[in-house]
């Protein structure tokens, strides 16, 4: 301004009386305001009626959908943190999978679900994890977080075969990455179904004769698996024991033959098995001594975790025999989990034989043999005294480690299931040994991570609380065609 304008012009631009009022910045609105003097004031409005009462939708409903996942994350048993890139030069493997625009937290989720329904026992790292099925086959499962510079961002979901049975691994890695994309899978998928080597299947095609009956090549086949186990070297065994898996299964080899092999696991004879035709032409074979091996072998690996008394010495035993022992261990469950169950529901497959057979063919020998509560009684004396411990009380530790082995623990399951529902004797001695306690835990465990080992609790806890009546009428009901073919 100018010191030349006249007087009259300075009092014209003199300012009129305002005042600034400072407060917390508020983005809305600017820092300083202006009023007139001349206005009214105005009293300020409560905390509560300056903020806005309209509702967010987005942001309502968008914290509603954290929580679900939230929800959902603290059901699963795997929550990866955090994924690692891809690096440079790592080949990824054929049995691997990319998923576009998903939350790596939802997709551990729906392979944690997965497994469990598998039942595969699984051990959790973060972005990995080993993986140890019912046959042995050992897998890692890896999550991997694509480049931030790649044309597809997105989460890659890989499966490594570590060990085992490569057509077993192709089997589980096809239902492994279909549910990480979210396709359904059938939970009866792997329901009974045991995946064994070639050799051992080549073991028991055994040439077939027309004068050769079903009871001879079962004989026979039992010395063979006998002389596989009495052997010194651990694939021999493996071998072994699995063709005697194969041997007690009656959807693999005959009724026949898993009822002759079962009453050699169990009892260590053929004593009081008739077959009709072979009894007066002197056509079993009755050298009872492999039979005696046999069933020592398998108290032995499932009582002891051992085959015969000079194994008894851990010192002398390395890392890599105590990996043997422990899946020789986990095949001789197997082999008794079968002759149990064959014994005690032998009728069961006997009617579902006779269903399968053609009209054309000839009648199929008929078996006779003791009942289930005699053989069940039997066996678990004879346990007793062979190796001076009860087999009910290895059964129920077993299945107190289903933490650690779930597998071992199923079987173990299955096993006290079938003496059970045989043995009113085995009941009250199970209960004496708090049988109900530990099931009950087992069950929690399968519940969360193993669903083959939740249905085998349950068969147990269903007889452990079912009252004796009940449980007559169902044993009557289950014997009432034994014996009369």
């Amino acid at each position: 301004m100018s010191d030349n304008k006249p007087p009259n012009e300075y009092e014209k631009e003199q300012p009129s009386f305002r005042f600034a009022q400072m407060r917390v910045a508020d983005p809305q609105q600017p820092l300083i305001a202006t009023q007139p003097r001349h206005k009214p004031p105005t009293h300020p409005a409560p905390a509560a009626a300056r903020e806005s009462d309209v509702i967010d939708k987005n942001e309502f409903f968008g914290a509603a959908a954290n929580n679900d996942d939230d929800e959902k994350a603290a059901s699963s048993n795997w929550v990866p943190t955090t994924l690692r890139p891809v690096p440079a030069f790592y080949p990824l493997e054929k049995s691997s999978r990319l998923i576009e625009d998903e939350d790596p937290r939802e997709i551990a989720r729906r392979l944690s679900d997965c497994l469990r329904s598998l039942s595969v026992q699984a051990f959790y790292n973060n972005d990995t994890a080993s993986l140890l099925t019912a046959e042995n086959v050992e897998m890692h499962l890896s999550l991997w977080k694509t480049p931030s510079t790649a044309a597809n961002p997105g989460v890659v979901v890989e499966l490594q075969r570590r060990k085992g049975d490569s057509i077993a691994f192709h089997r589980y890695s096809r239902s492994i990455l279909d549910a990480a994309v979210g396709d359904s899978m059938p939970l009866d998928a792997f329901a009974d179904d045991v995946m064994y080597s070639k050799k051992v299947q080549r073991l028991m095609q055994l040439p077939k004769n027309q004068e050769t009956q079903e009871h001879e090549n079962a004989i026979i086949a039992i010395e063979i698996a006998h002389g596989l186990i009495m052997k010194d070297r651990m694939d021999a065994r493996v071998l072994g024991l699995e063709s005697l898996c194969l041997l007690t299964d009656p959807r693999k080899t005959g009724y026949i033959t898993a009822v002759l092999a079962s009453h050699v696991v169990l009892l260590g004879s053929t004593q009081g098995i008739e077959i009709p035709g072979a009894q007066s032409e002197q056509e079993l074979v009755m050298d009872e001594g492999p039979f005696q091996e046999i069933r020592e072998a398998i108290l032995g690996l499932v009582q002891f975790s051992r085959i015969g008394e000079a194994e008894d010495q851990e010192d002398s035993v390395h890392q890599a025999d105590a990996e043997s022992m422990m899946l020789l261990h986990n095949l001789a469950l197997a082999v008794l989990a079968n002759a149990l169950d064959v014994v005690e529901r032998s009728d069961r497959f006997d009617e579902d034989f006779g269903d399968d057979e053609p009209e054309d063919s000839k009648p199929r020998s008929r078996l006779r043999t003791a009942s289930s509560n005699d053989v069940a009684n039997e066996f678990l004396q004879q346990t007793e005294e062979l190796s001076n411990k009860e087999i009910l009380s290895t059964l129920i530790a077993e299945l107190g480690k289903a933490q650690q082995k779930p597998h071992d623990a199923t079987l173990s399951a299955k096993c006290l299931g079938s003496l059970l529902r045989a043995s009113d004797e085995a009941k009250k001695r199970a209960q004496e040994l708090g049988a109900k306690q530990v099931v009950s835990t087992a069950l929690d465990v399968g519940v969360r991570t193993h669903r083959k080992l939740e249905t085998e609790c349950e068969k147990v806890v269903k007889v452990l609380t079912r009252t004796e009546s009940e449980t007559e009428l169902d044993r009557q009901r289950q014997n009432g065609g034994e014996g009369s073919e």
